[in-house]
């Protein structure tokens, strides 16, 4: 049975002829992923407690995947959101709500389960995003389930992207700092 995965690393093998002192050349960690990198190299150096531990890697082609700007910028659309809706008092509607929501429209499968409490920690290791819309008696609730947009492309996830801005709009978010981030975001588009 496979381990948990600690850590999911994107890099670029760009091969320049001249190998290295290992013999390897050319492997190169994602900029976008330096973070990652440290997190799991911090990850094997408390797992390790100075001994050798084995790990297994796996190599495959990269799936063009959405991009990490575009997914800070969703979460920052979806937390404007929200608080247009709670009409921008606290509490209420949470940018995951927004998320699902849009997810669903957007096609995506969000499902919408009643399950016992003590299985959400269970379901938030299966699923992205995992809202508690009611607690029920006898330990239960009701719960929405999505897979979440990370396995978008970067052309789905601009399409998803577009809808938050659209959102916006009809929430009536149309505050200086949302029209330069839709102005950024068309101009890095065109």
């Amino acid at each position: 049975m496979a381990g948990k995965l600690i850590a999911h690393l994107a890099a670029w093998y760009l091969p320049t002829g001249r190998p290295d002192a290992s013999g390897m050349e050319g492997l190169t960690v994602d900029g976008g992923y330096l973070l990652e990198a440290q997190r799991m190299h911090a990850e094997l150096e408390h797992r390790a407690r100075g001994q050798p531990l084995a790990v297994e890697i796996d190599i495959r082609p990269a799936r063009s995947r959405r991009t990490l700007e575009q997914n800070r910028l969703m979460w920052a659309l979806l937390a404007k959101l929200a608080q247009a809706q709670n009409g921008g008092s606290p509490g209420g509607v949470t940018a995951e709500q927004c998320y699902l929501d849009l997810l669903q429209d957007f096609g995506a499968e969000v499902e919408t389960w009643r399950v016992p409490l003590r299985a959400l920690p269970t379901l938030r290791n299966a699923y992205r995003v995992v809202q508690v819309v009611e607690v029920l008696d006898g330990g239960e609730c009701i719960a929405r389930l999505g897979l979440g947009s990370s396995s978008f492309t970067p052309a789905e996830m601009h399409d998803f992207i577009e809808r938050i801005f659209d959102a916006l709009s009809a929430a009536g978010v149309d505050d200086a700092e949302t029209t330069q981030q839709y102005r950024d975001w068309r101009r890095a588009d065109g």
